[in-house]
């Protein structure tokens, strides 16, 4: 189970396709594909006011000159702990594809004081 976005950041990163090409959102300069980026969002939950989860909804974004069935499959694999939906679009206008992987993990953010 992934437990922190730090740790998908650290899985991603042990592949060496994709290593120091994985950003949060956009790079600033573009690196030769493949890269991948992230994005997320989430939700917080707990009883009597106190929010001690967050469940994080995390998109990855890989992008490839063609499909990259191999390196799609490293990261299932990467991360074979959780649920993932994936889903492959070209993008016309970028002429390169955008393989996405969701999947939502919960994330501790506090211990309650009493």
């Amino acid at each position: 189970m992934v437990y922190s976005i730090k740790e998908v950041i650290d899985r991603v990163e042990t592949l060496p396709e994709l290593k120091d090409k994985f950003v949060y959102d956009h790079f600033t300069n573009v690196p030769k594909l493949p890269f991948a980026a992230y994005l997320y969002n989430y939700n917080t939950s707990g009883a009597d006011d106190y929010n001690g989860v967050q469940y994080i909804d995390f998109r990855l974004e890989l992008y490839t000159e063609k499909r990259d069935i191999e390196l799609e499959q490293k990261l299932l694999q990467l991360f074979a702990d959780v649920e993932i939906s994936q889903d492959c679009d070209y993008l016309d206008s970028e002429r390169m594809y955008m393989s996405t992987f969701n999947f939502t993990f919960p994330q501790k953010i506090t211990n309650r004081k009493d």
